[in-house]
């Protein structure tokens, strides 16, 4: 949705879960470096920033997670009549049998879970 957003000449408020801290600073770090500060801005923090920001009114909000939040997105967006899009998928489970390759199984899993912070 990013780079969607970018290339369609809009402005972009990202905010990483709190639940990976190191990929949000990261983004922190890196996004000013290679992409328009004035186009990309990278929000840190947990449930009270993400409040914060939600009090803000935007032309659209794009929010990936679980539905609890899912929610409190809504209510908030609901305030301002702001569009939401909520992509509320799960955890990405998965089942090994007995007849699978335990290595390629795991390899495939860890890959799965680390791309895009674990939210593919």
């Amino acid at each position: 949705p990013m780079a969607d957003a970018l290339a369609a000449g809009n402005a972009v408020c990202l905010q990483p879960s709190e639940l990976s801290p190191n990929t949000s600073k990261l983004l922190a770090e890196l996004v000013p470096q290679y992409l328009d500060a004035e186009a990309v801005r990278v929000v840190e923090g947990g449930p009270k920033e993400t409040v914060d920001l939600l009090k803000n009114p935007f032309n659209h909000i794009f929010y990936t997670g679980g539905g609890r939040v899912g929610k409190i997105v809504m209510r908030a967006a609901a305030e301002n009549l702001t569009p939401v899009t909520l992509e509320l998928g799960g955890k990405s489970p998965c089942f090994v049998d007995r007849t699978a390759d335990i290595n390629v199984a795991a390899r495939r899993i860890v890959w799965g879970k680390f791309t895009n912070a674990g939210q593919t």
